[in-house]
């Protein structure tokens, strides 16, 4: 939770008005952690807040884990959720499933999907055949993904967008529930 709270005090401190923020976003596909809509698009955010050095191959993770002295406690750990999925697949499910609701409902958007390391020791090892962006900052997502891109959600797709994303979650969230 650290490392979510961290990178939406960023977020904020950096992007306008016309940028919003859902966090905790749910749907069939699972948990998106962060998601973010403003005039460059729409990005699903996975944050994990981790003193390692993580790999990748694909949607296969692994990391090494070193304690607060900066010393290697564990090597070669799979990087999974609870389910088994790996960070990637926990982000493009929840966000292929978001992707394919907003285009039956109209506004068709491609979903930049990213994994972020946050943690102030966390680093890349070996990232090979990427299925999403993996940063281990907020600035590179801004600088990479955002800032590299113009413009192109007016205020009304906008409002149109954040309406069925509420909405979506909403319906998941009750469902969940029940």
């Amino acid at each position: 939770m650290g490392g979510e709270q961290a990178a939406a005090v960023e977020f904020g401190k950096t992007l306008g008005d016309d940028w919003t923020l859902f966090r905790g976003y749910r749907n069939r596909g699972g948990e998106i952690d962060q998601l973010l809509l403003g005039p460059r698009g729409l990005l699903a955010i996975e944050v994990k807040y981790r003193n390692a050095t993580v790999h990748c191959d694909g949607d296969d993770w692994w990391y090494d884990k070193y304690d607060q002295y900066g010393n290697l406690v564990e090597t070669d750990r799979p990087l999974t959720d609870r389910k088994g999925r790996s960070p990637s697949r926990q982000v493009n499910e929840a966000a292929d499933r978001l992707e394919e609701f907003l285009r039956s409902r109209g506004p068709s958007v491609e979903i930049e999907r990213v994994v972020l390391f946050n943690h102030p020791r966390s680093e890349l090892g070996d990232t090979r055949n990427v299925t999403v962006h993996v940063a281990t900052s907020t600035e590179w997502i801004l600088r990479n993904v955002l800032k590299g891109s113009a413009p192109f959600l007016d205020a009304t797709q906008l409002t149109r967008l954040e309406k069925l994303v509420l909405r979506d979650h909403k319906f998941h969230e009750t469902r969940r529930r029940r």
